[in-house]
């Protein structure tokens, strides 16, 4: 069931999703050539194809219990990491392993640190990870991942957090000034508390959302703004 604001603030994400009533430079740049961005991709017809694979061999109810993530929301997640180009990336769930080839897909350079302590039950996740094993360290523990994901990091960082986590790992990724992709606020009440937490504990940046997928840049030197969006 849809929630009743996301009907009573659609004009407005709409409106704001084209560019209208955003004033800060960077922000109207990342909304209009990464968010709402309608040329075609590269990397586009790879993802088109794993999905389709999936859903094809897949019911709509299982589909939703494996957490597939939607084409435009991986189409949005690869435009994301382009845009912000990091060396690693931190990934907090496995879903389906979609999310995972659409954000690789970016650079050959690339190095994804991987944290589901369910990953050897969910044999789609593997199967589809397979080709890109040489590239992505699997953990257990989401401290250890954390931990060796910054202490590695001399570069752009990313996180996409596809589960609930502990506050203090979401508050020392922002405090690194690590770009975060959360996903299902609108699924898991949990997952929107955790987007709040991140948006009080921001004292600089901007996020980007249409209460199902999140952004947030916690660069210093952006001011702080919310966008409410249209995807």
């Amino acid at each position: 069931m849809i929630p009743p604001k996301r009907y009573l603030n659609a004009w407005s994400r709409h409106h704001r999703s084209g560019g209208f009533g955003i004033h800060s430079p960077y922000a109207y740049q990342f909304v209009s050539n990464v968010w709402r961005q309608r040329l075609p991709y590269y990397a586009y017809e790879g993802i088109h194809q794993l999905l389709d694979t999936i859903k094809s061999s897949s019911t709509r109810r299982q589909r939703r219990e494996m957490d597939l993530i939607t084409e435009r929301e991986a189409r949005l997640l690869f435009r994301v990491t382009n845009f912000f180009n990091p060396g690693r990336i931190l990934q907090m769930g496995a879903a389906t392993g979609v999310e995972s080839v659409a954000m690789l897909a970016v650079s050959s350079q690339s190095r994804l640190y991987l944290c589901d302590p369910q990953l050897e039950q969910n044999p789609l996740a593997v199967r589809i990870l397979q080709s890109q094993l040489g590239r992505v360290d699997c953990y257990n523990d989401v401290n250890v991942s954390l931990n060796e994901f910054l202490d590695a990091c001399d570069c752009p960082i990313m996180a996409l957090v596809n589960v609930p986590v502990d506050d203090t790992v979401l508050r020392r990724l922002l405090d690194a000034q690590c770009v975060l992709v959360m996903r299902n606020l609108n699924r898991d009440d949990e997952m929107s508390r955790l987007f709040d937490f991140c948006c009080d504990h921001m004292p600089m940046g901007q996020t980007y959302t249409n209460n199902k997928v999140a952004i947030l840049n916690p660069n210093p030197k952006l001011q702080r703004e919310d966008f409410l969006l249209w995807l």
